[in-house]
């Protein structure tokens, strides 16, 4: 798993900045198109400031996602400019290394057209790593000081790789980017998910050792030393989703840690169409939607996944840095 993701590190970053050797399975300059590739079929987008997003997903002929979307990357740096502190307001943002925290969401005018991809501004690729296909579906944004390359990557066994890459410093100080996935699963198209979360070595709560079912909407944390993952599964047939936490793109080792601007890797929510929106909390702002406590078991949920990425400015504007949790259907 790690070769692969070394290796689409390499080739995303090739993307943007040289040509490449490597087919292309289609390219397309709109903001919405619909792809067939092996088992997979769905819709890609780009619009209502949700970044590349993924719509009507089925694998096999089932479906699994209704749509998946990064409706924000929140970053925060150690030196903010207070709005009440005027002695924070002097000198450039580069010079004072003061600014933030910022709410960054890519739209489709913040795309730049990928110049060896046919100076397209969504790139679909497909390629062959270790005998297994794979599809990228990649955009290019530049916000700002900041340069960032979103992708899905598909496998033909069924994965499904949601990355983000930066580079770029808008203050020359240490700061951390939070990139926030909404995956609204539908699996099996009948409204009947169940999310469970899995511990090595925990107690049996009904369901076997390790297994805990979630009944309400809640928020949740990695735990590194008991593996926790979650599973998000169909009532009827038992096909499900694993998330499982990205194990990390070098020189990051795993998808970060959390923090009192971002205090939560993952979050269960009843999925509402009202809440189908870009980011409303602002750049201080945490993840909502959870004021009504409502139940979860066996219904149309959204479960989000919040990564953590740290760039030390000591890396320089020009450094790359990559993460993103995986997704793997299991049937």
């Amino acid at each position: 798993m790690k070769g692969y993701r070394m290796r689409r590190f390499v080739v995303s970053v090739l993307l943007l900045l040289c040509p490449l050797a490597l087919p292309l399975s289609g390219v397309a300059d709109t903001a919405s198109e619909h792809v067939e590739w092996g088992a997979w079929s769905f819709d890609y987008e780009v619009r209502d400031n949700t970044g590349l997003a993924l719509r009507n997903v089925t694998y096999g002929g089932e479906q699994v996602l209704a749509k998946a979307s990064m409706p924000v990357l929140r970053v925060k740096y150690v030196k903010e400019r207070i709005w009440w502190n005027p002695f924070t307001w002097f000198g450039s943002r580069a010079d004072s290394g003061r600014c933030g925290p910022f709410q960054d969401r890519l739209r489709w005018q913040d795309l730049v057209p990928i110049v060896n991809c046919g100076d397209q501004k969504v790139c679909v690729e497909s390629s062959t790593v270790k005998g297994m296909k794979w599809l990228e579906l990649g955009i290019y944004a530049r916000i700002g000081e900041y340069h960032i390359y979103q992708s899905w990557h598909l496998s033909e066994d069924g994965e499904l790789r949601p990355v983000v890459q930066s580079r770029g410093l808008s203050c020359n100080t240490d700061h951390v980017h939070h990139p926030y996935w909404r995956f609204d699963f539908d699996i099996n198209g009948n409204g009947m998910d169940q999310v469970f979360v899995r511990d090595d070595g925990g107690p049996d709560s009904g369901w076997g050792p390790g297994w805990k079912k979630y009944t309400n909407e809640r928020n949740d944390v990695k735990h590194t030393a008991t593996h926790r993952a979650w599973f998000i599964r169909d009532q009827l047939t038992g096909h499900g989703v694993w998330v499982l936490p990205g194990d990390g793109y070098a020189p990051l080792k795993d998808d970060g840690e959390r923090d009192s601007f971002a205090d939560l890797d993952v979050a269960i929510r009843r999925a509402n169409a009202d809440e189908d929106l870009s980011w409303v909390f602002g750049a201080r702002g945490q993840l909502g939607y959870d004021e009504d406590n409502q139940g979860v078991q066996e219904q149309d949920v959204v479960f989000w996944y919040v990564a953590h990425l740290p760039h030390m400015a000591a890396l320089g504007p020009t450094k790359w840095l990559t993460l993103g949790p995986t997704l793997k259907i299991h049937r």
